[in-house]
């Protein structure tokens, strides 16, 4: 019997785009495998704006079910949880994973131009944990911006399985990221199941 097509959404995060570091890698790699990949765009990510975003997000993930999948890097990670906070949908029905790349949710000392932005996130513990059935943080010993603390702060929140990559910086493209193998490895279970 095939299994049903998953639908993956990938996010990217600040100064950045949906064709930049590993998203259109991976959503090749979804696409191969038969599943639905898109990449969704969030507006003026070079001065990020929290209602933009989410009414980005909003407009892009129409329907949420157990064969919805987010892969988030960055900002977008945060954004991400704070659209799933509110969904309306995901109280009535669970979602198949989620995997944050570098993801946070408290104010970063490098980056203190975001404070307005990670200020207006509002995260439900009890939903995100109960209505997304796997949950995984991945982070890097040498992020840049993203202090692996932070990152674990994140992963404990969410009751997340959490994987470290040695040297990753943060997972872009001057850190040697136009692939990533390992969230390619923890997306891969999901998508046959």
């Amino acid at each position: 019997m095939p299994s049903i097509q998953k639908k993956v959404y990938i996010v990217h995060g600040d100064r950045t785009s949906p064709n930049e570091h590993w998203f259109p890698w991976l959503s090749q790699q979804i696409q191969h495998s038969g599943n639905f990949a898109r990449r969704l765009i969030l507006p003026d990510a070079n001065a990020p704006d929290f209602q933009l975003w989410q009414q980005a997000l909003k407009m892009q993930i129409p329907q949420l079910d157990q064969q919805s999948i987010i892969i988030a890097h960055s900002l977008g990670s945060l954004a991400s949880l704070h659209f799933l906070s509110q969904a309306q949908a995901l109280s009535e029905t669970q979602i198949k994973g989620l995997i944050l790349v570098a993801g946070f949710k408290d104010k970063l000392t490098a980056r203190p131009e975001l404070d307005p932005f990670i200020e207006q996130a509002k995260l439900n513990m009890s939903i995100l944990q109960k209505q997304i059935s796997r949950r995984f943080v991945l982070f890097s010993c040498n992020d840049p911006f993203v202090p692996p603390p932070m990152a674990v702060l994140l992963g404990h929140y969410l009751n997340a399985q959490m994987q470290e990559v040695q040297d990753a910086g943060h997972f872009i493209r001057q850190d040697g990221f136009t692939e990533f193998k390992e969230v390619w490895e923890i997306l891969k279970p999901m998508l046959a199941s």
